[in-house]
């Protein structure tokens, strides 16, 4: 009976001792092929909390990689916009520049033209990047801008203020007339600025549907760093800019409405708000360029950082291949000489050591 115990226990620990054999081989095999510690934090013992706060950090840079790289693009799509809507007005800038006043035969297409500019400014500050627009400011409208053709759009709430200007003159504008048609009570300036004493004639609400909180767009670009952009349409570039093609369309209006000088002065006005209309179209560009630096600067200190984090984890993950592959060839020989060594046993027999009779 002992010796069947005897037996048995040394079976036990045979199986347990070639278990946790094949246990350390196994681990030290993923080791060498994936390169990483097979269980870190149980190797780190108290220092894995160091690990945890260093792959912390790590999700933290990622994170404002994303929010840095996402801002980027957006103003990339911003400024594209931009460059092409300079292009649009300063061809129709130099059009109303070389009209001159009484040109009747090139009066009707500089207006037919100003229509057209207007709808591809709208369009341009449509523009979108992963389905917001980058001109809503910080709602997120898709489309803050409505169509000029759309009903109560900036097409008729034209035409309303000049048939409201010549009902309250009593007939034909006159270039006498043009600045209260333009300065006047609910005249055209009252739409862009937002004074009209009709909500549906003003252009936040009626033309733009975006924010109208003036807050700029604030981008996280380190512990207690920021940059703030407004790209918005509710800016006042783009209300003189879309308010001088808006004259500019005016002038091709029929005698009933304008004479020959109302409309040479409309056309002298128009130009002059559109000169300036650029100049604050190519400081905001200015501006949205310093923006870009900014975040270019930053988005090198965060990969910067976030290699040197990256190589601690490294540092604390990373295993000693040599010394696994030593460790492993070491156990493999064991265990041969083990399993060697044990068939050996099984092969003995009490017969071979028995005398044997004469």
């Amino acid at each position: 009976m002992l010796n069947r115990v005897g037996s048995f226990a040394g079976s036990a620990q045979f199986t347990y001792q070639v278990g946790s054999m094949q246990t350390q081989m196994n681990q030290l095999v993923g080791e060498v092929s994936s390169g990483q510690v097979a269980n870190p934090e149980a190797s780190l013992g108290t220092n894995a909390a160091l690990l945890y706060q260093l792959q912390y950090q790590s999700d933290q840079q990622t994170g404002l990689q994303t929010s840095i790289t996402t801002a980027s693009q957006q103003l990339d799509t911003v400024q594209t916009a931009l460059t092409s809507l300079a292009s649009s007005v300063q061809t129709i800038t130099t059009a109303s520049q070389s009209i001159q006043a009484g040109d009747s035969a090139g009066i009707a297409p500089l207006a037919s033209e100003a229509t057209s500019t207007i709808q591809q400014v709208l369009s341009l500050l449509n523009t979108s990047f992963a389905g917001s627009g980058v001109f809503s400011g910080d709602n997120g409208a898709a489309q803050p801008m409505q169509p000029a053709d759309a009903a109560g759009g900036l097409t008729s709430i034209t035409q309303n203020v000049l048939s409201a200007a010549v009902a309250a003159n009593g007939g034909p504008l006159s270039a006498s007339n043009i600045s209260a048609l333009i300065n006047g009570p609910n005249g055209l300036a009252s739409v862009f600025n937002d004074t009209n004493s009709d909500p549906t004639q003003r252009y936040s609400g009626a033309i733009y549907t975006g924010s109208t909180d003036g807050q700029p767009t604030s981008v996280i670009v380190g512990t207690n760093q920021t940059v703030q952009y407004d790209a918005s349409a509710n800016q006042p570039a783009f209300r003189d800019l879309l308010q001088g093609l808006s004259m500019l369309s005016m002038v091709n209006a029929p005698s009933s409405q304008l004479d020959s000088t109302a409309q040479a002065q409309l056309l002298s006005q128009a130009s002059s708000l559109l000169g300036a209309a650029q100049n604050e179209i190519t400081n905001l560009q200015g501006n949205l360029g310093s923006v870009q630096s900014s975040l270019t600067a930053a988005s090198s200190a965060q990969t910067a950082a976030a290699t040197a984090t990256q190589a601690q984890i490294t540092n604390y993950l990373q295993a000693n291949t040599y010394a696994d592959s030593t460790q492993l060839t070491q156990l493999q020989t064991q265990l041969q000489a083990t399993y060697s060594l044990t068939s050996q046993i099984s092969q003995l027999s009490l017969v071979h050591y028995m005398p044997t009779t004469a």
